[in-house]
């Protein structure tokens, strides 16, 4: 009984939020970076998108990463440029569709002190202090990932910047820390001989464009067109250079709907 009245409910507001739905096609995008250096980055793509579309896009900017994941589970936006985890979780749940992503992969690495004792694989770590981000940092999740026992897992130092990591790595208050390969390279240009790769992750799907389904067809493939353009090329070089990659390749749905687990240690995911 109660199993019906929630999916009556359910129903109810779907079609509720439906008939509310603005008009407009909202993108949105992780509260990385302050208000103006976010418009400077995605408000640009929206209003690309909107010339070369002739549809109404528009980017609205969420400052923190609660108001973020409210709407990644509402689905209330219509267009995300955002990680495979929150992707494939709204493929499965809102039958949402990846688009268009950065090229290449997102490769992790755990790093740790160079003159400690060698990891015999991440179970080294259950039980020891690891650097990490507060999630929905996805690199966080991956880390979670790996240790489905919650009473063998390591212990997190909440981090605030990857220099603090690789301090706390170096000083011993960290046994290890995730992060980006490049990010390790850099560091370990600048602290030669102090830092070392304990493990590689296995690389995962990029950051990409995607869309719910209030977005018809006809729009998706002028979206699709227009970020792989030349024009677009223009329109999105301020975020391929924030994250370091050449271009833009078209991406689909079974790439990313694996990744949708790894949002099971969120609230309402």
């Amino acid at each position: 009984m109660l199993r019906t009245i929630a999916i009556v409910l359910s129903l109810f507001c779907a079609s509720a939020y439906a008939a509310d739905r603005p008009t407009s096609y909202v993108l949105i995008a992780p509260p990385r970076l302050g208000a103006a250096q976010t418009q400077a980055v995605y408000g640009k793509i929206a209003n690309f998108l909107a010339r070369a579309t002739g549809a109404p896009i528009t980017f609205h900017y969420t400052s923190n990463w609660l108001t973020y994941m409210a709407e990644v589970r509402h689905n209330t936006a219509a267009i995300y440029f955002d990680g495979p985890a929150v992707i494939g979780w709204r493929i499965a749940h809102w039958h949402d569709d990846a688009l268009v992503a950065l090229s290449g992969k997102l490769n992790f690495v755990l790093i740790a002190k160079k003159s400690t004792h060698p990891f015999h694989g991440v179970r080294h770590l259950i039980g020891r202090p690891v650097c990490a981000f507060s999630p929905p940092n996805l690199g966080t999740l991956t880390l979670d990932s790996w240790f489905t026992n919650p009473e063998r897992q390591p212990y997190i130092v909440v981090i605030h910047s990857l220099k603090a990591a690789a301090r706390n790595v170096m000083e011993g208050s960290c046994a290890a820390a995730l992060e980006p390969l490049a990010v390790f390279k850099h560091q370990n240009a600048r602290f030669p001989g102090r830092l070392r790769v304990a493990y590689r992750a296995p690389g995962l799907p990029n950051q990409a464009f995607s869309v719910s389904a209030a977005v018809p067809a006809t729009l998706r493939h002028k979206i699709i067109a227009a970020l792989l353009s030349p024009a677009g090329a223009r329109a999105t070089k301020p975020l391929r250079d924030m994250f370091g990659h050449k271009e833009l390749v078209r991406v689909h749905n079974a790439a990313y709907l694996p990744y949708r687990k790894l949002l099971h240690v969120m609230v309402g995911f």
